[in-house]
């Protein structure tokens, strides 16, 4: 893996220091944001040689100041520096020269060097005595661990108090398994703390690590008959995803609760059972068990029948809860308690907590209370005591303010309607748990699962030890469906099974706490990351208010709400896409998802001046959002989700349950087979036919290398699809690809072939023209269930991305696929594909696997896969790994196989399309030289590739035009133009540059310009693209407001005639952001990012770039000296 490191140095960052202090006097809205970046800089740097995660800047901090040995009082100056920075006040002049003065402290012990004269005079000589500091809030302390002792803990407090290391008595016995977890750098929150006579907190509650969390029904899925173990959350993730009769009930009865809150007299459940089976369709055509022990009909007229009359009674008090504040299924976010999660039904009042179970409760059947003296299950017990935890932490919500409610919808009142008590006790074994649990994630995700898989077994989880005829028949071999195969495994099979697992979870630690503040992101930038810096990254809307809610069908409650978006600030830039997971909340004061209900939801529709967001759970009352109050205002927030390391885990466990042959085959332990007889059933196109012909003959797995601009989706995927249909009646096929983008190219591909599919996924990320051809859509009319097993059953082609199928590997019930062919496959990490295509049933020794060969699709030299975690810690060192050329978890499967086959000298499994009919062979040049010297990519040629002429006919205004009128590569130097006041991410000078050269494309075009075909721009940074919009602004074209711009990640796998790239950068540490995706090859370096943005382009692809910096870069610099030797470097 090719790595080259580009560091700041400590000139600058003092440089920024002086800026800072300049900028007090004449840009103070600025120095909080300036202050926070040249801290994350600082940190970036002090932390650049250590591979241990830092999820936020309080424990980065802390790091430094303990290894470079700064003294406990400069130690607070910093952290205090770090937390003015956050602030969304402007600090006083006084604060901001000590805070200045506590930065140059930390970038000289970081650096080992003296604070420059310069500064001398500007900065405070000595810091200041603590005055008038606030008391410490002692109900909620967030902390990192400085020292550990027998029964005390030193800890660094976040707090501006005068005393912030503090000591913490843990001796107590209910502390014992705290102790073994704890260790110095841990993060804490101490919550409900009093302080004893000689000054030691006693906490009433600690939550370890809290920025890492975990929802309430996993936690409280881990409390079973057999015991509690925090592994059970292990287990339990690697399961197939359930799907069965009690899981359809109890979606018909939440949907039925939902209706009868709202329709009251006029139910009827007969359309809550229609409108479950049309959200449900798949669920229920697949399902194993469906009418076999029971009817299902029956069981649902009785759930609704019992729903209806607990609701009822619930809301007959006319001094009881009003039924008019009732909302459904609100999210809540919990930083206090480490935990998150959604609640069935609650008033927005607090005054009301109704959670909903479909299923049994043995207590209640029998009428035996349970151990806590009442008739809950224990699982249900501990989901609602956190549920109401949240509300007392969020929103300080007293002890028993709430009536809080277990509904049994199995059974009628009075047994149906359990009210629950707060118990403080079983609360505790709850946040013990997740503290556990949370402590095994850090662990494997720190030393690997190699530690912890000899302990996934029976009797780990079975505390208690259990005997029971539930525990023996059913509960124990569901744990040995899992846990047993993991013991069974190969050498190999383990090595890769550990390894892989270890990535995933080290994925996971990144995606929820991040690696380093300001690097990446992270589920916990919810609350750590500033608003203003929220705002200039485009992660926040704010000051949104409601002017239109809608139901998307007749069953659903208010679930597309319209709001109306205020000027969000001059530079915004919205970072959000159609289809993006997201929070809706209301707010009062300063924007905080831990202080709101959260409405979760996807972005359905982003335009100028509104935004529309398609909720997840609509609300049927029509009190909630509220068009007569547009004094309130809603913020929206990227939401964050388990769902991909879940199903990573799930996909894993597959592949190792999987046939031995497909096992071996993907492991490199059999090679794969041909079949050298096959033939095609046609010619299809000369170009394409050898290809195709070793693509068939091919028995296991084809390999086909799609370089820029060679139609690997409109020939070369409709050729292989069109061979697949045409070689037998009974073969179906299934397409996949990472992007919806890349799917929604697939179908329209198929219509254009006019071949009929079926698509999986979700309406709002799925193109207007498709959504027809969703399955639901296409199974909407099936009066019948054994109808829609029929059109599944007779439909040939599916398809869907890879997170899609993933989540809906119900499919396979019904369908075995003779041929699987992912697209994009070269963005997809191995996790999140290995098991589909070891996708398999039946019992171990009859099991049968679903996919008979499959195909991937991609390009390696282009945009791989976004991986948090840095290259190092990625890297694989085990040598029965390293075998079967698995050198790092970073690269995708289909890296992994390209070069499996050219080390065993094997050439049929591997095709490449050489003829590429994009470029011109003037822009093709040095991407072909550099990136593509293997493959030899050739023209088709397309008549653009054969013309000589730009075809530029008006005549030239000056210099520039002459450049255009004549070359086809031209690359325009931009000075200098660092600005304080601005963002290391953005360039006005190229912004300039880039208006410029827009307007002479639209001149020269003329008519023919069009905003979707003509002209692109690409960028580094997001920043980027609203500083280059503020300048289109200016030339007063409207046509050109529509022009797109984007960063190259979004721009992969799209072109346009003429291209336009702004390198921005100004620095030489943004070097390693552009130049972050490089490996070498044949001693050549492959620069996948520049490659991406060199490949876009039909006709003309002009750059500007900042030349001192971009020299420093060994592509860069040879593509800058290539652009010289062929005349066309442009200064202005």
């Amino acid at each position: 893996m090719y790595n080259s490191k580009e560091n700041i140095t400590a000139e600058e960052l003092f440089g920024r220091v002086g800026e800072i202090i300049e900028a007090q006097a004449t840009s103070p809205e600025c120095v909080n944001r300036m202050m926070h970046e040249a801290l994350v800089l600082t940190c970036r740097e002090g932390l650049s040689d250590n591979r241990q995660a830092f999820g936020n800047l309080f424990a980065q901090v802390d790091f430094l100041c303990k290894r470079c040995r700064i003294s406990s009082r400069d130690a607070m100056a910093i952290q205090k520096m770090r937390r003015d920075s956050n602030r969304s006040a402007l600090l006083l002049s006084e604060e901001v020269a000590y805070d200045c003065r506590a930065l140059c402290i930390l970038i000289s012990a970081v650096f080992q060097t003296d604070i420059p004269s310069t500064l001398v005079g500007r900065i405070p000589a000595v810091g200041k005595l603590p005055t008038n500091v606030r008391h410490i809030d002692y109900r909620y302390l967030r902390c990192i661990v400085q020292a550990v002792s027998e029964g005390v803990i030193e800890v660094e407090a976040d707090t501006n108090a005068a005393q912030t290391t503090l000591r913490v008595d843990i001796s107590d016995e209910r502390w014992n398994y705290l102790r073994s977890i704890i260790c110095i750098g841990t993060q804490l929150n101490l919550l409900d703390s009093t302080r004893s006579e000689n000054g030691v907190l006693l906490p009433r509650r600690i939550i370890f690590e809290p920025d890492f969390l975990i929802d309430i029904s996993s936690i409280a899925r881990c409390f079973t008959d057999y015991g509690h173990h925090p592994l059970a959350y292990t287990v339990n993730r690697m399961a197939p995803a359930a799907n069965s009769q009690a899981i359809l009930l109890g979606h018909f009865a939440g949907s039925s609760l939902d209706d009868v809150i709202h329709q009251g007299t006029a139910y009827n459940w007969t359309t809550t059972f229609r409108n479950s089976f049309k959200e449900k369709a798949l669920a229920y055509s697949t399902c194993p068990d469906l009418n076999r022990k029971a009817d299902f009909r029956t069981a649902a007229v009785s759930q609704a029948r019992n729903i209806q009359e607990i609701v009822t009674y619930l809301f007959t008090d006319s001094n009881g809860p009003n039924r008019e504040r009732t909302v459904l299924e609100p999210s809540f976010v919990c930083e206090e308690l480490g935990i998150q999660g959604r609640v069935d039904l609650m008033t927005t009042d607090f005054r009301l907590l109704v959670e909903q179970k479909s299923g049994s409760n043995y207590n209640i059947q029998r009428g035996f209370p349970n151990a806590y003296g009442s008739f809950q299950k224990e699982d249900h017990y501990v989901q609602l005591l956190l549920y109401y935890g949240v509300l007392q932490h969020n929103f300080r919500l007293g002890r028993n303010r709430a009536d809080t409610y277990l509904l049994y919808s199995k059974y009628p009142l009075p047994g149906g309607l359990v009210s629950v008590n707060y118990y403080d006790r079983l609360f505790n074994e709850a946040i013990q748990l997740r503290n556990l649990l949370v402590a095994y994630e850090f662990a494997i995700a720190r030393t690997g699962f190699e530690n912890v898989i000899d302990r996934l077994s029976p009797e780990t989880l079975n505390e208690r030890h259990c005997q029971t005829k539930l525990f023996q028949q059913f509960q124990l071999p569901q744990i040995e469906a899992i846990t047993a195969p993991l013991h069974r495994l190969s050498l190999l099979e383990r090595a890769y099974f550990c390894r892989m697992m270890t990535f995933v979870y080290r994925e996971q630690a990144a995606a929820k706490l991040g690696v380093q503040e300001g690097i990446g992101n992270s589920s916990a930038d919810l609350w750590t990351m500033p608003l203003a810096e929220k705002r200039e990254t485009g992660n926040i809307y704010t000051d949104l208010y409601i002017v239109k809610k809608e139901r998307s069908n007749a069953y659903n409650g208010f679930d597309t709400i319209t709001l109306a978006v205020p000027n969000q600030g001059e530079d915004f830039l919205p970072n959000f896409r159609q289809g993006d997971m997201v929070y809706l909340y209301a707010y009062d004061g300063e924007p905080d998802v831990r202080k709101a209900l959260l409405y979760k939801g996807v972005m359905a529709r982003i335009e100028p001046h509104t935004i529309t967001v398609h909720l997840n759970d609509g609300q049927q009352n029509e009190h909630i959002f509220d068009l007569e109050t547009p004094s309130m205002r809603y913020a929206i927030e990227h939401s964050s989700s388990d769902i991909s390391t879940n199903s990573a885990i799930r996909s894993l466990h597959s592949f190792i349950t999987t046939t031995p042959d497909r096992k071996a085959l993907l492991l490199g332990q059999r090679g794969p087979q041909r079949d050298p007889q096959a033939r095609l059933t046609r010619s299809y196109h000369p170009d394409y036919d050898e290809i195709l012909l070793k693509a068939k003959q091919a028995r296991d797995y084809f390999l086909l290398v799609g370089p820029p601009g060679t139609g690997k989706t409109s020939m070369a995927l409709r050729f292989i699809v069109e061979e697949e249909l045409n070689s037998s009646d009974e073969c179906a096929v299934l397409l996949m690809a990472y992007t919806n983008r890349a799917i929604d190219e697939i179908c329209a591909m198929l219509c254009a072939a006019e071949l009929s599919f079926v698509r999986i996924g979700n309406e709002f990320s799925c193109d207007e023209r498709f959504r027809p051809y969703l399955i639901d859509r296409v199974i909407d009319d099936c009066p019948k269930l054994e109808t829609a097993r029929q059109r599944i059953h007779e439909t040939t082609i599916f398809v869907g991305t890879t997170s899609a199928m993933l989540s809906h590997t119900n499919i396979f019930q019904l369908k075995h696929f003779s041929l699987a062919v992912i697209d994009e496959a070269s963005q997809i990490l191995e996790p999140a594909i290995i098991g589909l295509l070891a996708a398999h049933s039946g019992p171990d020794e009859n099991t049968t696997t679903l996919i008979d060969r499959f195909i991937l699709i991609g390009d390696h030299k282009q945009l791989p896969a976004v991986v948090q975690q840095d290259a190092a810690v990625s890297k694989v060192d085990d040598p029965l790994l390293q075998a079967i050329g698995i050198d790092n978890c970073r690269q995708s499967l289909f890296e992994r196989l390209i070069k499996w086959e050219r080390a065993q000298g094997r050439e049929a499994f591997v095709g490449v399309l050489r003829k590429q009919g994009r470029m011109h062979p003037d822009v093709a040049d040095f991407p072909n030289r550099m990136f593509y010297h293997r493959e030899q990519l050739q023209p088709v040629p397309c008549p653009h590739q054969t013309e000589t002429s730009i075809g530029y006919a008006l005549p030239s205004l000056d210099a520039l035009d002459d450049a255009l009128k004549t070359h086809r590569v031209l690359f325009i130097p931009s000075q200098s133009c660092r600005q304080t006041a601005l963002s290391d991410k953005v360039n006005t000078a190229e912004a300039r540059i880039t208006a410029l050269l827009l307007q002479r494309i639209h001149r020269f075009y003329g008519p023919r310009f069009d905003t979707q075909r003509t002209v692109g721009i690409i960028v580094p940074y997001r920043n980027q693209i609203a500083m280059i919009r503020k300048e289109i602004g200016k030339l007063g074209i409207k046509e050109l407001l529509s022009v797109s711009i984007d960063t190259v990640e979004r721009y992969q796998g799209s072109q346009r005639d003429v291209i336009i790239y702004s390198f921005t950068i100004q620095n030489r540490y943004q070097l390693d952001f552009l130049t972050a995706n490089c490996f070498e090859e044949d001693d050549r370096l492959i620069d996948r990012k520049l490659n991406v943005a060199l490949t876009r382009a039909r006709l003309q692809m002009l750059m500007t770039g900042h030349v001192p910096t971009l020299a420093h870069n060994r592509i860069f610099k040879q593509l800058i000296d290539d652009v010289k030797s062929k005349g066309s470097y442009l200064p202005l």
